[in-house]
């Protein structure tokens, strides 16, 4: 199944799909604003600064405009919630929104309902008391910044490729012909973190794919070359405010 890149709907209207297979579609652009929710299951987002997870309870906001794209794991069921412009308070940047129970709710209700409402109608008061609710939805810190930059995209590739390597700071200084404080400065440049702690948060996206795709916790922790599956459990709960086994659950 593919993404639908433009669906047509109200003011505010949502949808959903059920992957069948792992899937990513091709970077694009909505003239919504759109919401990204898993129920079960496995997304990633990519824009062209980075990734961002999206782990149980929350959601991914993309304003109008912004070139995307997002990759579900197999079995995974997503509602995309797409909000006309204007309509909303939320971030003119990509965010991670920490849903409440009751939005999750309406919007898992709302994709049962016809798309194409009328004013007035009672799904279009649905719509608006989720709007509303939604304003005030707290956001997360689960992006993992991966801009255009040559010495980025070249640790991030080898990541992806070879997640158990996990080579130190000095040893990517050394192959990129780089001194430490150099490579530490420019990580901190481009991606407002320390080299360890942006480590730490791809690794942890990478795990939320594998896991999305139902590898078990421990294979994933070997995967990743965590030596102790329990060092793996508290990086996980740290950054993602749950255990995996409970992620999976």
């Amino acid at each position: 199944m593919s993404f639908s890149t433009n669906p047509q709907g109200g003011p505010v209207f949502s949808i959903k799909m059920e992957m069948g297979s792992t899937t990513e579609n091709p970077l694009h652009t909505h003239p919504n604003g759109q919401l990204i929710m898993t129920q079960y299951g496995s997304v990633t987002l990519q824009t062209d600064q980075g990734y961002w997870m999206v782990p149980p309870l929350c959601a991914v906001w993309v304003p109008v405009g912004i070139r995307h794209r997002a990759r579900a794991d197999d079995q995974a069921l997503i509602h995309f919630l797409y909000i006309q412009p204007g309509l909303d308070q939320l971030p003119d940047h990509c965010c991670t929104l920490d849903l409440s129970p009751m939005v999750r709710e309406m919007i898992i209700h709302l994709s049962d309902l016809n798309a194409d409402y009328e004013p007035g109608s009672q799904t279009h008061r649905l719509a608006l008391v989720l709007l509303e609710t939604l304003n005030q939805m707290p956001s997360r810190q689960l992006h993992v910044p991966v801009p255009e930059d040559k010495v980025l995209q070249t640790i991030a590739q080898h990541m992806q490729q070879q997640p158990d390597a996990r080579p130190t700071m000095a040893d990517w200084a050394k192959a990129l012909a780089m001194s430490e404080r150099t490579l530490a400065r420019h990580m901190l440049k481009h991606t407002g973190m320390s080299f360890g702690r942006w480590r730490q948060q791809f690794m942890m996206m990478l795990a939320l794919q594998k896991l999305g795709s139902g590898m078990s916790v421990k294979s994933t922790a070997r995967e990743l070359g965590y030596t102790s599956i329990s060092a793996f459990i508290s990086v996980f709960k740290s950054i993602l405010g749950e255990t995996p086994s409970r992620y999976i659950s």
